[in-house]
């Protein structure tokens, strides 16, 4: 991954650590907002993402599409004040590597609509800031960035 949009951060994944940056394991893209401001600290990462590189989707694959419809129908409000953020794993401006939910307490992670597409792994972590969730209907991304985050 070279130069990253506006609006996007860098972040590993090794299959069962996060790290922010450059760190080992399998680079993504994510919503910048996720990790700028006060993290959260002990919150819980459900990452729907595989270390392995070819564990990839285009985002405007059917599947993909509809796991962030089910995230804003009804798997963001079914999270409530437990949600820290939200942010989709960019592999480059079309390729989906996933997705990851940030909650301050365990949820019903087999519930997790981005699941259906990877696998989850719950990770504890101190990276996540709490961020708004869009109030939807967007699913468009902007100059490839991480969805939900960007700007049209």
């Amino acid at each position: 991954m070279s130069e990253l949009p506006d609006g996007a951060a860098d972040l590993a994944f090794d299959g069962h650590e996060l790290h922010a940056g450059a760190g080992p394991g399998r680079r993504f893209m994510i919503d910048a907002r996720c990790v700028q401001g006060t993290p959260v600290h002990g919150a819980y990462a459900h990452v729907c993402a595989l270390p392995d590189a070819s564990a990839m989707l285009e985002f405007d694959q059917p599947e993909v599409q509809q796991v962030r419809r089910d995230a804003l129908a009804w798997w963001i409000g079914m999270l409530g004040d437990a949600l820290v953020c939200l942010t989709t794993l960019a592999l480059d401006e079309s390729c989906y590597g996933g997705a990851i939910t940030v909650t301050r307490e365990p949820a019903d992670w087999r519930a997790d609509p981005f699941a259906r597409i990877f696998p989850g792994t719950v990770v504890r972590t101190d990276l996540f800031c709490p961020v708004t969730p869009p109030p939807g209907p967007v699913l468009e991304r902007y100059a490839g960035v991480a969805w939900p985050g960007g700007r049209f």
